[in-house]
């Protein structure tokens, strides 16, 4: 995933996660390192604005 892409993604998800996703390939680039790209499984879903969180109580 190129730094585009990836900005795109947390623009349009606003996810702590796709940040520090595009952070990281940002930060790559500007090092010259190599990341590994790898799915985040512990992300709680988003389940919109009038969802009332009770479940995690």
């Amino acid at each position: 995933m190129d730094n585009w892409s990836a900005w795109q993604i947390f623009f349009t998800t606003g996810s702590v996660l796709d940040y520090i996703r595009y952070k990281s390939i940002q930060d790559a680039k500007d090092t010259g390192a190599i990341t590994v790209n790898r799915e985040e499984t512990d992300e709680i879903p988003n389940r919109g604005t009038d969802y009332k969180g009770t479940e995690y109580r």
